[in-house]
């Protein structure tokens, strides 16, 4: 199944939970989707990271995490949302419609895995598996071992971009020696520190740890 060729089970809308999944906390603090946003997350990390583990028997834990991070982000998963063709179901306060597109990203991406959390609450394991299996059909295709996959600073400023925040500053210093590097980083109002005897290494460790507490490790 081709990208242009998603869609969603008539079905599925008639589930009091999915119609849920399409509530932004913009409209309703209390009856919205952040809650099946977070059970999403989870369903479909493991779902990826178990078609992962079986199809690439060759890659060890540091590629697939990096493989599952190059499927698995804000911009992909909004990418998808989009070509479901199902933008007008969402509920967002007028004010929020008005952002930029860039800027509802994050929501479609939410939007998307709260949608994953229905299913697997209302339909079961099952349903869910088929449902992820479906709509990242395409960018599983587009997957080979030899993949060259985007390091962690890459993958955090494509994050930033598609949430509408500022881009990272990596600040470095060394040591007086001379061999070992921090890098410092302060990211919505965070700060965060890495060392390596590699300045640019040090860059990508604050990179993963950022990544990490945004939880897109």
């Amino acid at each position: 199944m081709s990208s242009s060729n998603l869609k969603i089970k008539k079905s599925y809308f008639e589930l009091a939970l999915f119609q849920q999944a399409f509530i932004h906390k913009s409209i309703s603090s209390t009856k919205n989707n952040e809650r099946l946003e977070f059970l999403g997350d989870a369903v479909l990390e493991i779902m990826v990271s178990e078609y992962l583990f079986n199809r690439f028997n060759d890659l060890d834990e540091g590629q697939l995490t990096q493989m599952r991070a190059s499927l698995v982000n804000t911009k992909a998963l909004s990418n998808i949302f989009l070509q479901l063709n199902c933008k007008e179901s969402l509920q967002t306060s007028k004010g929020t419609q008005k952002l930029d597109e860039t800027h509802k990203y994050s929501i479609y991406a939410g939007t998307l895995e709260a949608c994953i959390g229905a299913i697997f609450l209302e339909l079961g394991w099952q349903e869910s598996k088929d449902f992820i299996l479906e709509i990242f059909a395409h960018n599983f295709a587009s997957l080979n071992s030899s993949s060259e996959l985007k390091d962690a600073k890459s993958r955090l400023q494509e994050e930033a971009q598609a949430l509408g925040i500022g881009l990272p500053q990596y600040q470095v210093s060394s040591n007086k020696e001379g061999n070992l590097f921090n890098c410092r980083v302060k990211f919505n109002d965070e700060i965060f520190n890495a060392s390596d005897p590699i300045k640019k290494d040090a860059e990508q460790k604050v990179a993963e740890l950022i990544l990490h507490k945004m939880g897109k490790s």
